[in-house]
């Protein structure tokens, strides 16, 4: 009977607040808290979206907002299937720690704890995590998303990045996260963690 309810679990996608994750999003993906080699705190956070459908999104429009009333607005980007789109505070590499961005934003600031939302047209929210003490939060280290499938609000969807970048902080910027995961296992238990919780 545990092996059917298992198997049931491992094909049905994720929820958020009792909603189905849709495949068809884009996901907030990777976030930069507390940067350790950038120039000053601020200079070196940064924010990275996945494309997690098949097809071309335009962003235009879109915006990312925190719990504080800050706001990033998007501007017209069209954001390829299956590709990453990386927002930083600044986009000078010797400052920021060493990323390339693809958005350059201003007076927003990632907290140590939080919420972030990515809202799309007509305010849908497209995607939101909110967190606190019990995430993987550390300086020199970005939250890396485990799998963009995955529960966004969660803690078990979210580890601390294996790879070095730029300067030397860790973190994936515009490529696959390093504690990327897909099997069964991991899925099936994700899953069973949010939905008893």
């Amino acid at each position: 009977m545990i092996l059917i309810f298992l198997l049931i679990i491992a094909q049905t996608p994720p929820m958020i607040d009792g909603d189905l994750l849709s495949s068809n999003s884009v996901v907030l993906n990777e976030f930069m808290a507390h940067p350790h080699n950038s120039c000053t705190e601020a200079d070196g956070e940064w924010i990275e979206l996945f494309n997690n459908t098949n097809d071309w999104i335009n962003l235009s429009g879109w915006t990312i907002e925190n719990n504080y009333g800050q706001k990033i607005i998007l501007a017209t980007y069209l954001l390829p299937p299956r590709s990453y789109y990386v927002l930083a505070a600044c986009g000078d590499e010797s400052l920021n720690g060493g990323l390339t961005p693809n958005h350059v934003y201003g007076n927003f600031t990632i907290h140590d704890s939080g919420r972030i939302s990515l809202i799309g047209n007509f305010r849908t929210i497209i995607d939101e995590i909110e967190y606190d003490a019990g995430w993987s939060i550390q300086t020199g280290f970005s939250c890396e998303r485990i799998n963009p499938g995955w529960v966004s609000n969660h803690a078990s969807s979210w580890g601390l990045s294996l790879n070095t970048f730029g300067n030397g902080d860790m973190g994936t910027p515009g490529a696959q996260n390093s504690i990327y995961e897909n099997s069964f296992a991991q899925n099936s238990w994700a899953f069973i963690k949010a939905f008893v919780e």
